[in-house]
C-alpha cells in the first residue's frame, strides 16, 4: 500500500466520523428563527399593491416599461422610418443643417442598389 492510499483510508475515517456526529441546533434558537420569519412574513402582508389598470394600451405600457419605455420606442420607430425614407445618400444633405460639417469624409454605401437580398444568394 502506498503513502497516498493510507492518506485516503485516513481521511474516509476522519469523514466517516465527521458524519456519525452531527450537530442538532437547540430548541431555543429554532425559537428564534422561527419568531424572526413570522415577524419579515407579516412586513410583507402590510405592502398595498396596485390595482391594475384597465385597458389595453395601458396594459401594454406597464408591460413594456412604462410611459419612457414607449417614448424610446416610438422615437427609435420614426427615426428608423425617417431614415429608411429619406436613404443613407441623403442624410447629410438633410442634417448638414444641423451639424455644421464642411465635407464627408469616407462614406461607403454598402447596398448600392437597395438590394437586400443579394446577400443571400449564396
Amino acid at each position: 500500500m502506498t503513502d497516498e492510499k493510507a492518506k485516503g483510508l485516513a481521511l474516509d475515517d476522519f469523514f466517516a466520523a465527521a458524519r456519525s456526529d452531527l450537530p442538532e441546533p437547540s430548541g431555543v434558537f429554532l425559537a428564534r428563527v422561527l419568531e424572526d420569519a413570522e415577524a419579515v412574513q407579516a412586513g410583507f402582508a402590510a405592502v398595498p399593491t396596485a390595482p391594475p389598470r384597465a385597458g389595453l394600451f395601458a396594459r401594454f405600457a406597464d408591460l413594456v416599461g412604462g410611459w419612457p419605455a414607449l417614448g424610446g420606442m416610438v422615437t427609435a420607430t420614426l427615426a428608423g422610418a425617417w431614415i429608411g425614407f429619406v436613404g443613407v445618400d441623403r442624410i447629410d444633405t438633410i442634417s448638414g443643417a444641423y451639424f455644421a460639417s464642411a465635407e464627408t469624409l469616407g462614406t461607403v454605401n454598402l447596398l448600392p442598389d437597395g438590394d437586400l437580398l443579394a446577400l443571400a444568394a449564396e
